[in-house]
């Protein structure tokens, strides 16, 4: 009988903790993405590096699989980190380890903005939008700046 009661008294305060403030803000962990701009290409430039930073809370890993831009016809997700010509090629997605953060760089990933539809300047905003596997899409307002 002691069995039972401790399980029962195990389940009771699993139900508490999942609707007590500690719980709920435990449940709340969203990925987001911050702190993210676009560097300022070169008069004429048809094509523009941006980069977001992205923080995963939670305790699955997540994947960006695509992104898009108001301001280009299409967006690619670079490895600058890779070697040799792999670093000018897409890669097929970004991963962001759980209970960590990618901080996007030219050395490292980022996405690219390809046939830019204005030509930007500094201070303007490009709203970003990355998909991810299992996240949902994270928007992001980028501002354009030298660096």
């Amino acid at each position: 009988m002691t069995t039972w009661r401790a399980a029962c008294a195990a389940v009771a305060l699993a139900a508490a903790l999942a609707v007590s403030p500690a719980g709920i803000a435990a449940q709340a962990k969203r990925v987001e993405a911050s702190a993210s701009w676009v560097k300022l290409p070169a008069p004429g430039e048809t094509q523009a590096m941006a980069f977001v930073v992205i923080e995963n809370p939670t305790m699955y890993g997540i994947y960006v699989t695509s992104a898009t831009a108001d301001a280009a016809a299409r967006v690619e997700l670079r490895d600058g980190g890779q070697g040799g010509a792999a670093r000018l090629k897409p890669v097929d997605f970004i991963g962001v380890p759980a209970y960590e953060r990618v901080d996007m760089g030219p050395d490292g990933p980022h996405l690219l903005l390809i046939d830019l539809k204005r030509p930007l300047k500094e201070g303007d905003t490009v709203v970003l939008k990355l998909a991810t596997d299992n996240a949902g899409t994270l928007e992001a307002a980028a501002v354009v700046r030298k660096e």
